[in-house]
């Protein structure tokens, strides 16, 4: 295994003719995905299962191992800067205003009043989901290569870009992933050098950051641990590590990660501490928002920090007490800051009442849906239409001739919704279940019912029934989202979907990144940087500087702060 040291210089040819409006930007400035619009669910769903079916019989990690194993090392120096950002490559508002703050040379961020002076990262670390919703070819050129290079082209002395993938990486089994980042290519000012989804890199003053690929939380492969056990051998008492990991956004009653946290805890059990190392920050992305962990009696510190661009994920209900590692006994951190706070994070969770204007798509598949069943229940024949009660809607069940198939429907409904509720258990979640069916098919109806008392002023002929399935169409997709919307309201307020719940929002704003410094004491900082709201109209500046951003805010500039202040690690692990 060899050491690539630090090799500065340029990028591309910096006299490069900056673009004049969006057609020359060389990519498409996208809005925020729209999770619950149903060509986008199908696309997901498609790779999920798909990369599962791959994943299951091959491993791209298997064929990285092919590339040289490298530590990467940039310990020359008294002291240095690196910047750490995650679960970005989503709109472009959000992680355009996130990446322009991080090409910022210098930043001055406020915190109480006072100003505290921070400095680009010679390193960049993205910590997984680098794209949004599905590794394409295109969304990586859009949502994250296009919005980089625009906001810093060219940079001195070309900072270095290392990347570990998250689970929106791995859909296409890591090949674009690979491509991007493991191929040697810039993205704008920033120098990509890393041969595999994962790293090794030395800082000064005694530093390590490991960067690890949990794949999809399964057991790490054989050369990764192979790749980390003979880093260990370069590892010398007393050294500290950042310990970079995607972590998976849980999804119900699962054990995901289970295996990948064993074999994290395998590494620094058999390979960190026995070299008289530890590991003193874990930067954990997957999670849209900012939390810090501390660990109770000691200096260890658990941050998850996914602000870099994607949707914003909920503060409130998380764990007042959590460990690094699923079913590990060794160290318990206490939950000490949050961002956004917790009555912003409630605050927005009212705005899933206006999904139906967010989400027309949607809306326009449950008012299809509706119409199909009218069809079914034969409700266009003999103006079957006309007055409806709850008697004939009965009656029409029992008399249509896909009355098996529609009861069948009601029976494969009620197990769907009892697989939504996959986050309670037992009782629970039958109840919660049998609930939302019940809500389902009570909305239909009185759908049915308001739309035929409708159409009664139409008549009843021709008009009376294309008037009864218009309303059908437009009563259903609106009340079909909203019931939507209730359902997620009403069990978030019990604690569940958290991620189903802020998703659709696509909510752009509390944006975060971290910039850590090593100083010439070997004491780590971190400075939490948070992004309350961030610009959402641009304007190209093509007379600037070579190396300034492609597109500057109209109006004011994103306002930068200090989410807390500054935690410093320090060189040496206290004693216990």
């Amino acid at each position: 295994m060899k050491r690539i040291q630090w090799q500065a210089g340029t990028t591309d040819d910096e006299s490069s003719e900056r673009p004049r409006s969006d057609q020359e930007l060389g990519f498409v400035r996208r809005p925020m995905v729209r999770w619950f619009d149903p060509h986008q669910l199908v696309d997901t769903l498609s790779r999920v299962v798909a990369s599962g079916l791959w994943n299951s019989y091959a491993d791209s990690r298997d064929l990285q191992a092919l590339a040289a194993s490298d530590i990467y090392d940039r310990s020359e120096g008294s002291e240095l800067w690196v910047d750490y950002v995650s679960d970005l490559g989503d709109g472009f508002d959000s992680t355009y205003t996130v990446a322009r703050a991080l090409a910022q040379e210098k930043l001055e961020l406020s915190s109480n009043g006072d100003h505290v002076a921070t400095e680009r990262g010679r390193i960049l670390l993205m910590g997984g989901d680098q794209v949004y919703p599905v590794p394409k070819k295109k969304e990586y050129q859009n949502r994250l290569i296009g919005p980089y290079t625009a906001a810093m082209p060219h940079a001195a002395g070309t900072p270095e870009l290392f990347a570990i993938p998250g689970s929106h990486d791995w859909y296409d089994g890591l090949i674009n992933f690979s491509n991007v980042f493991c191929r040697g290519r810039p993205i704008g000012g920033w120098k990509t050098v890393q041969s595999r989804s994962y790293f090794a890199v030395k800082l000064p003053r005694g530093w390590w950051i490991w960067g690890v690929d949990l794949q999809f939380g399964d057991y790490l492969d054989e050369p990764q641990i192979r790749y980390f056990c003979n880093v260990g051998e370069h590892l010398a008492d007393g050294d500290r590590l950042v310990l970079c990991t995607a972590k998976e956004v849980e999804s119900g009653r699962k054990t995901s990660e289970v295996f990948s946290d064993r074999d994290i805890r395998y590494l620094e059990r058999e390979v960190v501490e026995p070299a008289g190392a530890h590991v003193a920050l874990y930067l954990k992305s997957g999670r849209h928002h900012y939390c810090r962990y501390e660990e109770v009696g000691g200096g260890r510190q658990l941050i998850t920090a996914g602000g870099g661009g994607a949707f914003m994920h909920p503060t409130q209900g998380l764990p007042e007490h959590t460990r690094p590692h699923r079913g590990d006994d060794a160290g318990e951190f206490e939950k000490k800051t949050v961002y956004p706070s917790v009555r912003d994070s409630k605050r927005l969770r009212k705005w899933l009442f206006v999904l139906p204007v967010f989400n027309l798509p949607l809306a326009a598949a449950f008012g299809g849906i509706y119409v199909v069943l009218a069809f079914m229940l034969n409700l266009h024949l003999r103006n079957a239409h006309v007055s409806l009660s709850l008697t004939d809607l009965r009656l029409a069940l029992w008399n249509s001739p896909t009355a098996f198939m529609l009861i069948m429907l009601m029976v494969v409904t009620f197990g769907i919704m009892v697989r939504l509720a996959h986050e309670a258990g037992g009782p629970t979640r039958l109840l919660i279940g049998l609930v939302h069916t019940a809500m389902l098919f009570a909305t239909l109806t009185g759908v049915f019912i308001a739309s035929s008392e409708l159409a009664s002023h139409f008549g009843d002929g021709a008009d009376s029934l294309l008037a009864f399935l218009g309303f059908v169409g437009v009563l259903g997709g609106v009340t079909g989202v909203l019931g939507i919307s209730a359902y997620l309201w009403t069990t978030n307020l019990l604690g569940f979907h958290g991620n189903e719940a802020y998703a659709p929002l696509h909510y752009p704003h509390y944006k975060n990144f971290l910039r850590l410094h090593i100083g010439d004491d070997g004491d780590l900082t971190v400075y939490p940087v948070g992004i309350d709201k961030v610009s959402k109209k641009w304007e190209s500046s093509p007379e600037a500087a070579p190396d300034a951003p492609w597109l500057s805010p109209v109006g004011d500039e994103p306002q930068l702060r200090l989410i807390e202040e500054p935690i410093t690690i320090p060189k040496r692990a206290p004693e216990k």
